[in-house]
């Protein structure tokens, strides 16, 4: 029985695939509708607050321009912050791997190999029902890091997703079990 040598031969880093490259998917349209209604939500909880504290206490009503300017200032600001947010966000799904890239600030990109997902869940909310979208998250092994959660996809679209997802893992967990075998 022939035995193979171990080698570890150095990569040409220049001529790895960039993942920079890839054309990813963006949240559909309507999402940044959800997004909005519930910053809305928050938003006008803590207006309620802010009106109840200048309503009942005497010596915060004095700050009353000010308390109103920092309130606009924090929804102009929330706004902004989640519409970047909401443009910088998108995934793919290819051959071997899903992509996912989201954050403003500190940008980050995973890539979850599709041998490594252990399930998958396809989640509507209330509103998200409303707009016919919904969430897929992809649990990996090896913890909290490597998964998934992504918003704002069209429900038939993440069921498609789910669906493929679910026969490849379905083919990966059987080449498995067969390899063992023999």
């Amino acid at each position: 029985m022939p035995t193979e040598t171990f080698t570890n031969e150095v990569i040409d880093i220049s001529s790895l695939p960039k993942y920079e490259e890839i054309a990813l998917q963006h949240p559909h349209s309507d999402y940044w509708k959800i997004i909005c209604i519930n910053l809305s939500i928050f938003l006008g909880l803590i207006g309620i607050g802010a009106a109840m504290l200048l309503f009942f206490i005497n010596e915060v009503g004095t700050h009353a321009f000010l308390i109103t300017a920092i309130y606009l200032a924090l929804a102009a600001i929330l706004f902004l912050l989640f519409r970047a947010s909401f443009k910088k966000r998108g995934y793919s799904i290819r051959t071997h791997d899903v992509i996912y890239k989201s954050g403003i600030i500190a940008e980050s990109t995973t890539i979850v190999p599709l041998n490594r997902i252990q399930h998958i869940e396809l989640n509507e909310g209330i509103l998200s029902r409303v707009f016919h979208l919904g969430s897929l998250q992809i649990f990996t092994a090896g913890g909290q890091t490597g998964h998934i959660h992504i918003s704002g996809i069209p429900i038939e679209t993440a069921k498609n997703i789910r669906d493929l997802l679910l026969k490849k893992l379905d083919l990966t967990e059987n080449q498995t079990i067969d390899q063992a075998a023999s």
